[in-house]
């Protein structure tokens, strides 16, 4: 169903060849939007891309590593070619490489890690805010890992502390040319990221939540719970939607807390 909200806005989502940003592109272009997309998978590109066309709006696929400058800078150009100017981007990709204690670490590894997690994001954002149009809005997917240190994966929890606080910056910055910047914390989902690929074969939340505890991961607290992509797509959805003078510099989560 369009909404009036993103009809002929120009979204640019990055990492949209599979779950959360396959999801977001998908709903964006059902709202009305065109949409700009890269991945690293030729052939998830090119799913996606028939998808969004079959809806009726323009779709521009780029393959893209963002842990390489030269292939982001090229996108973004060739994005404001393309449509000429921006309206939404949505920092979706992310990179979950190393995982161990920060002394057995490998440092390749760690600092791909940042590369993805925070460059790419940072150099999205800076080849293409000259082309945001007023009522802009930035949406950065991070995590609540990067509020809270962990024991192990430092690089992600250090990559995501980062760009919890890029968005505060980012948000102070361009409040005069009303473009708000937001922090969309998922909490566990059903993405290959995080190694919960099966239930994200569901076709739908509902039938994702018909498959039942035995297809969730172990290990989550008793009050949490798995969220399928479309469901935080939704939520990119309603900031993507917010009015100009709407809400900046805030996060919005997925995450549940105990009572």
């Amino acid at each position: 169903m369009v909404d009036p909200a993103l009809e002929n806005k120009i979204a640019v989502i990055t990492g949209a060849g599979r779950g959360i940003g396959k999801s977001t592109a998908l709903l964006f272009a059902k709202a009305g939007a065109d949409i700009a997309i890269c991945a690293r998978s030729k052939a998830d590109l090119s799913e996606v891309r028939g998808a969004i066309t079959t809806l009726g709006r323009r779709c521009f696929a780029g393959l893209v590593d963002l842990g390489n400058a030269a292939e982001t800078e090229t996108f973004c150009k060739d994005v404001v070619k393309e449509f000429g100017a921006v309206d939404i981007i949505v920092n979706n990709a992310g990179a979950y490489l190393e995982r161990g204690a920060f002394e057995a670490s490998d440092p390749d590894l760690w600092w791909k890690t940042m590369e993805v997690n925070v460059r790419g994001p940072y150099l999205i954002t800076r080849h293409l805010i000259a082309d945001m149009r007023k009522g802009g809005k930035i949406i950065n997917l991070t995590s609540g890992k990067g509020y809270a240190a962990g024991a192990n994966s430092s690089a992600y929890h250090v990559s995501k502390a980062a760009l919890n606080m890029m968005t505060d910056g980012l948000a102070n910055e361009l409040w005069a040319r009303d473009i708000d910047v937001n922090s969309l914390v998922p909490g566990p989902t059903a993405t290959a990221t995080f190694q919960n690929a099966s239930p994200a074969d569901a076709k739908s939340p509902e039938d994702f939540l018909a498959q039942g505890s035995e297809a969730l991961p172990k290990g989550l607290p008793a009050w949490e719970r798995v969220k399928h992509p479309d469901e935080v797509a939704e939520m990119a959805l309603h900031l993507a939607s917010q009015p100009i003078g709407g809400p900046t510099g805030q996060i919005y989560s997925l995450a549940r807390r105990p009572m």
